[in-house]
């Protein structure tokens, strides 16, 4: 069978005739559009994606007629290799999976068997960064390249090390050290993989080994992250005398269920919830409504890095298999069930939890009575979402992702104890899983809402909020492609005056997570803060479309995105929906109010909220203690322009609290 291959590692997507030899295409944008499409879910994407992705600079419709003619190169390129890999819809373009090959899912299927020979392998086929020399075809393309990098070297290396969470001396310490090697040609300065040599060779009894391997680990990590080893790490080194004598290789002792030389790795892979996908009737022709629902609800799964899942493809009825009860662990093992009913054109989508047989629900989806496939979509993904996270924050569930689901559910709370809670679960986290990112975004978030109010001018933090920016740091580098994390790391730089900065983190969280619409929303009013209001109304635009309940709260999201846009009566009518009588969204309404000439209504609303005022400045007290340099501290926006607007309220709601007993 001919084959077409996008070598991603390798820098440069290529096409290939059936003798493997390369064929020439015009244009980089048009093999571009292989190696996007090659990491999108079910290799699909919308035309209307790939155009604004690599011709952003130019309208919507020269956009699509540039991505015709480099389907037409595509199309011309492959008459000539003798292929037919890149298949053309109305409304999407694929890749064809059984004439499609990659070395990076070569590499994968090395590492899912997970010899020491797969590992050596697949580092051969590692040989630079995804789709190298493609950095400056398009901004775009450029900034969702940025984030798609870390994510295929973060799968790679995860699938490396669901190998070496327990590491192996029956043979010699061969696969172990072969998977780390292969870890440390993707990074460097991945400590983990540092540990798994040291712990390894001091098992083998070659001290002198892992003291040049942590020498190396120093040297990796002052170039690459200029920083030093865990603590943890040097005293590796200090080990007892049994677990420094050698363990013997190639023996057994007779006994089955004796000791099998393993050593645990405390860096492990943390467990999610599993789901197991079975679709039937849907790869039939003409059904593609039905295939592209299924793309978009696992696509929207996956992007939650919520779930572990796992897909099986049936072909009619009679192979699905049986129901059949599973002993999970406590995060929950699900089915979920995909049918086509071709008789009346509905999808049935079906969601089990395998551990006591419930149907949780059984969705029929006509698509006719929504307005697109993404909201079916993403009201069903976030059922899953809602269901699966739930059960988890029960106190009683003490498993990583378990101990987060219940830190995550306080955060949403918005009170000191809850808070409080939350980081002392947090704190356990961060002592048993260093390398949890969530955790560190969560303690973010904390420092963000105790300390809501900063001095947005100042050009440096101190103290606690230097803290801030640095655990926000600290959650993307360990995991840049998690939605939460490059949320709080935006909102961590909109504290830090770095706009820009700002900006791009948001970007990279809405397109990480864009099934989530409270994900959005938070994006939304982010970008609308950081100066790019056409693209934050966008966002909520698509944030609203999605939400089968619009919680009370996202209206004064919307209310500041307004007001960003100078849009003060739809900013009045928004905050006016919103969930109370907190400071940020009553300083909204009376500067939106006074900016559009209502000042008289202005004074009466702060007049109604006299009875609030008390518990105002009990809830903020440290506002209280530094009234002058309030108004500085409450003002998000970044536009000069808007800015001054929005102070113009708070200098009312400033007297308001401040001067007297609350009368202005």
């Amino acid at each position: 069978m001919a084959i077409a291959s996008c070598f991603a590692c390798l820098g440069r997507p290529l096409l290939l005739d059936s003798d493997q030899e390369p064929v020439a295409v015009k244009t980089r944008k048009a093999l571009a559009i292989m190696g996007y499409l090659s990491r999108m879910s079910g290799m699909a994407s919308p035309r209307e994606a790939l155009a604004d992705l690599l011709w952003s600079g130019t309208d919507r419709h020269k956009a699509m007629q540039s991505l015709r003619q480099a389907l037409r190169q595509l199309k011309s390129a492959e008459e000539t290799a003798g292929i037919d890999v890149v298949r053309s819809a109305p409304g999407h373009i694929q890749l064809d999976p059984s004439a499609f090959a990659s070395d990076l899912m070569a590499m994968n299927t090395l590492l899912e068997r997970g010899q020491a020979a797969d590992f050596r392998k697949a580092g051969e086929l590692w040989r630079g960064e995804f789709l190298t020399g493609y950095d400056d075809i398009d901004s775009e393309f450029s900034e969702w390249l940025t984030v798609e990098r870390e994510r295929v070297r973060s799968e790679l290396i995860s699938a490396a090390f669901k190998h070496l969470n327990r590491i192996s001396t029956e043979d010699g310490g061969v696969q172990a050290e072969a998977g780390a090697r292969f870890v440390l040609k993707l990074d460097p300065a991945f400590e983990a993989a540092h540990r798994v040599l040291i712990r390894l060779y001091m098992n083998l009894g070659q001290p002198e080994r892992a003291e040049q391997q942590l020498r190396s680990c120093e040297r990796e990590m002052r170039l690459h992250l200029d920083a030093e080893p865990d603590e943890e790490t040097r005293k590796l080194l200090i080990v007892s005398e049994v677990e420094a004598s050698p363990v013997p290789v190639g023996r057994s002792d007779g006994n089955s269920g004796g000791n099998r030389g393993f050593l645990p790795n405390y860096d492990d892979f943390v467990p999610l919830p599993e789901i197991s996908i079975v679709s039937s009737s849907l790869l039939k022709k003409g059904l593609n409504d039905a295939i592209h629902l299924r793309e978009e609800i696992v696509s929207g799964l996956s992007s939650f890095r919520s779930f572990e899942l796992f897909e099986s493809e049936y072909f009619g009825e009679e192979n699905v298999p049986r129901p059949t009860l599973m002993e999970g662990h406590e995060l929950g093992c699900y089915l979920l069930r995909f049918r086509h009913d071709e008789r009346s054109g509905k999808v049935v989508v079906q969601f089990e939890d395998r551990g006591n047989g419930q149907i949780v629900f059984n969705e029929i989806i006509d698509l006719q009575y929504w307005d697109g496939l993404v909201p079916a979509a993403s009201q069903i993904v976030s059922r899953i979402h809602n269901h699966a996270t739930s059960r988890l924050r029960n106190p009683a569930k003490t498993s990583v992702f378990a101990r987060w689901c219940q830190a995550e559910a306080l955060l949403w709370d918005f009170t000191p104890q809850s808070d409080e809670k939350a980081m002392r679960l947090l704190d356990d986290l961060e002592r048993t899983n260093r390398s949890f990112s969530m955790t560190y975004a969560g303690k973010a978030s904390i420092i963000m809402k105790q300390e809501l109010h900063f001095p947005l001018m100042d050009k440096t933090f101190s103290g606690e909020e230097n803290n801030l920016l640095n655990l926000a740091e600290k959650s993307i580098r360990l995991d840049p492609w998690q939605a939460v994390n490059q949320r709080v790391y935006g909102w961590a730089l909109i504290l830090s005056n770095m706009p820009d900065e700002a900006r791009r983190a948001f970007q990279n969280a809405g397109r990480l997570s864009s099934a989530d619409p409270a994900n959005l929303m938070s994006v939304a009013e982010g970008l609308a803060f950081s100066g790019d209001i056409n693209e934050a109304r966008v966002t909520a635009e698509r944030a609203f479309s999605l939400f089968a309940f619009v919680p009370r709260v996202f209206y004064e999201y919307l209310a500041n995105i307004y007001f960003a846009a100078e849009d003060y009566d739809s900013a009045i009518k928004q905050i006016e929906r919103g969930a109370g009588v907190g400071i940020s969204g009553l300083t909204t309404r009376v500067a939106a109010l006074v900016c559009a000439g209502r000042e008289e209504e202005a004074m009466q609303t702060l007049e109604r909220f006299g009875e609030n005022r008390a518990a105002l400045l009990k809830n903020s007290p440290e506002l209280a203690q530094d009234p002058k340099s309030w108004r500085k501290k409450i003002n998000f926006f970044q536009n000069e322009k808007v800015r001054n607007d929005f102070d113009k309220g708070a200098a009312l709601v400033q007297r308001f609290l401040f001067d007297g007993s609350g009368s202005i």
